[in-house]
């Protein structure tokens, strides 16, 4: 999945990418290994930001890609970033989660800021019917959360302020 979101999207002229829900830090390494002048800061709960801080530290790659605690359906996000990722986190969510956890991104993002959303989608085009059931039986163990079609992450990010959302294969 990192490698499909770094072909589809030029992070080139983003100078600092919020890495929302980015768990252990995975996704942030790449980014930034990619886009050497790129800063980036994952939010996530406290011991899993501490988990990727520690990954940060021992890949060389702080101070330039830094982890802070926090809970991003609840609390307000670093400000100054111009971008925002979301890899794998919102199906994980029911809708009024998701909708706070995309209003705090918006608060968050500066004027002209990009969201760039990485999300197994509900009946995406060419997709087996097996991965629309098997996010569903995950989620269903998860107890939240729902795979969501295009149109209705598309929704969610109106409500949540955002404006011209588009899908990049």
């Amino acid at each position: 999945v990192t490698e499909q979101i770094l072909a589809a999207w030029p992070f080139r002229g983003h100078r600092l990418c919020l890495d929302l829900g980015g768990g252990s830090g995975a996704f942030a390494c790449a980014l930034a290994r990619r886009w050497p002048r790129l800063n980036v800061r994952l939010v996530d709960l406290p011991d899993v930001a501490a988990r990727a801080a520690a990954r940060f530290d021992a890949e060389g790659l702080s101070p330039r890609v830094a982890a802070v605690a926090g809970d991003i359906r609840r609390d307000t996000l670093p400000s100054g970033a111009d971008a925002a990722t979301f890899v794998r986190v919102l199906h994980d969510h029911d809708d009024p989660a998701v909708l706070a956890m995309l209003r705090r991104a918006h608060q968050a993002l500066g004027p002209g800021g990009k969201v760039i959303i990485a999300e197994p989608l509900a009946e995406a085009p060419g997709a087996r019917r097996v991965g629309d059931a098997y996010f569903g039986f995950y989620l269903l163990a998860m107890g939240q959360g729902r795979p969501r079609t295009a149109g209705e992450i598309a929704a969610l990010l109106t409500r949540a302020g955002f404006s011209h959302a588009r899908s990049v294969k």
